[in-house]
């Protein structure tokens, strides 16, 4: 996770990020055909986005897959260190959501735990009187 990545939960409780994807330090192209090491949602959004080309172009476009995409990539995400150099000791949920996507994991996954996260927090059907 990048120090400038925004973190949760949100305020209804879901995993915020639901799960995190390669976006500091990215090596890019660059306007004028030239590269540059770019870092925000702008480089982590295609890696999110070909994982899902990648995973839909085997599993299938039927709705059932559509709708279990980001369960499935929450639930075979691979937990974050805390740090680069302790292995050991992980980052939470409250701030790397459910970790770092792995599509190669998603893409083999035989089983789809549903739902991906507990919302504790149910904003959509809050009856305030």
């Amino acid at each position: 996770m990048s120090d400038f990545s925004s973190n949760g939960p949100s305020f209804n409780f879901r995993f915020k990020p639901a799960f995190s994807a390669p976006g500091g330090n990215i090596l890019s192209t660059f306007p004028n055909g030239s590269f540059a090491v770019l870092s925000g949602t702008s480089m982590a959004t295609p890696y999110v986005a070909g994982s899902a080309a990648l995973l839909l172009a085997v599993k299938g476009k039927s709705k059932v897959v559509m709708k279990g995409v980001r369960t499935l990539f929450e639930t075979t995400s691979k937990m974050l260190p805390v740090t680069r150099d302790d292995a050991g000791v992980f980052d939470t949920v409250s701030k790397a959501g459910t970790g770092l996507l792995d599509v190669y994991s998603a893409i083999h996954a035989t089983t789809l735990v549903s739902p991906g996260e507990l919302v504790l927090n149910d904003t959509a059907n809050f009856k305030g009187r």
